[in-house]
């Protein structure tokens, strides 16, 4: 087994210029996603022939030909999946191992404003490779590929099957692609997200709601004595308090195992609205105010009983003056993710973690829960394949100057290439 680590690293130093050149070509198609619509179709199709050439057995599919998929009770309707297909690539092993699947999503957030350089044209700079989803999370689907590239070229025969996935919708709540996938058939023992961890383990994550939340009032100048309630006070009331509760519930820590000691939990004003935003000058007050907001949570939470704390706490705060107020109301701007744990018991986490701290020298692969709502819950709720989370380090996911670093992206590759022999096992070497 050392002289196949020895080889593995050598393997992955030696391809530098093949794995981060994929980075960059699939950094180079623009993927955003548009809440509703996306246009991923050119970088699957360029990435499926990627996978055919390896002499992987690759299925294509859009998430609307899936059948069964939109009577799941985890399908969220709304979207357009025209010309957005999945692409489900599979090594299939000599029989006798255990499967896995590396499972990475297409799709990226709208390029930050105060981007240096274009973000789709992906430049290098002091060791760390530039563009717009290298952190999240091409850079972690491509490690994938060479992963499985590096046991094919040598010679390793794999026992179980290993599977590489890139789907469409994830961003802004989609998960429908990843559903999509599931539905089909795709249920190894299981799975792995390579989202942007900075090489920790991660078997459990955040959950998260994004609302906007609507005051109302009555507007006008009070010349007869009218009473107004300007919507746009109580929503400065409502942000004055979101601080408050954020700072407050980052005291309290999270549930065992994974969260005990987790302080930060997100709660992010989005955007704000109020009056006719088309008008030349507005001369008086706004009858309604929009407050959207993200808001994360820990797993068992439910998005029922996340609203319900932030009112209540709104409520209790402004008690003498909250009965004057119309009532909020809270519109589901995206899907609710839940949060998600693994039992800790699971093979794959502590093999992961092992793997990780030995190939990085102890640097990495602490076991934690992931800072961020995902889609593994559609592994982990389900079906009967538990998802962890161990992706690239870098920064600035979902911001401008996105990127990873380059050393210890290599590392990454290793990590799943040494994951995959382990887990699957493997039987001889084979000659190619």
């Amino acid at each position: 087994m050392n002289e196949i680590k020895q080889e593995i690293r050598s393997w992955v130093e030696a391809n530098e210029r093949r794995i981060l050149q994929l980075v960059q070509d699939l950094v180079s198609y623009n993927t955003v996603n548009q809440v509703w619509t996306g246009n991923e179709k050119d970088a699957q199709i360029y990435l499926s022939q990627v996978l055919k050439d390896m002499g992987l057995v690759v299925d294509v599919f859009t998430p609307e030909e899936v059948t069964g998929l939109k009577e799941h009770p985890g399908y969220f309707p709304g979207k357009d999946y025209t010309d957005r297909p999945n692409v489900v690539a599979e090594l299939k092993g000599a029989g006798g191992g255990k499967s896995l699947i590396f499972s990475s999503h297409m799709d990226t957030t709208t390029a930050a404003s105060e981007w240096k350089r274009n973000p789709w044209d992906p430049a290098i700079e002091n060791g760390k490779l530039y563009g717009l989803g290298t952190f999240d999370m091409k850079g972690g689907l491509v490690a994938s590929i060479f992963a499985v590239r590096c046991l094919q070229e040598l010679g390793i025969t794999l026992k179980g099957n290993v599977l590489i996935e890139s789907v469409v919708d994830e961003e802004f709540g989609g998960a429908n692609g990843t559903l999509a996938s599931r539905v089909r058939g795709y249920n190894p023992d299981a799975a792995i997200i390579p989202e942007p961890t900075n090489l920790s383990v991660c078997p459990g994550n955040h959950g998260g709601a994004q609302w906007r939340v609507t005051f109302t009032g009555n507007t006008g100048m009070s010349f007869s004595g009218e009473v107004i309630v300007n919507p746009a006070h109580i929503a400065a009331k409502f942000i004055v308090y979101l601080e408050e509760y954020e700072a407050q519930r980052q005291n309290k820590g999270g549930p065992a195992p994974y969260f005990v000691n987790d302080h930060t939990l997100p709660v992010i004003v989005t955007r704000l609205e109020a009056g006719d935003m088309n008008a030349a000058l507005c001369d008086t007050g706004p009858s309604e105010c929009h407050v959207d907001i993200w808001v994360e949570c820990h797993a068992g939470v439910t998005e029922e009983e996340l609203e319900k704390e932030i009112m209540d706490g709104f409520r209790s705060k402004y008690a003498n003056e909250y009965d004057k107020w119309n009532e909020p109301r809270f519109n589901k701007l995206i899907r609710f993710l839940p949060g998600t744990q693994v039992d800790s018991s699971f093979p794959l986490i502590g093999m992961l973690a092992e793997i990780t701290s030995e190939v990085t020298n102890q640097q990495y692969g602490s076991i934690t829960g992931a800072p961020f709502a995902c889609d593994s819950f559609m592994f982990n709720m389900y079906t009967n394949t538990p998802a962890i989370i161990i992706g690239p380090v870098g920064a600035n996911a979902h911001a401008s100057d996105e990127h990873i670093d380059i050393a210890e992206f290599l590392k990454l590759v290793e990590i799943y290439a040494l994951t995959t022999l382990q887990w699957c096992g493997y039987h001889n070497r084979g000659v190619r």
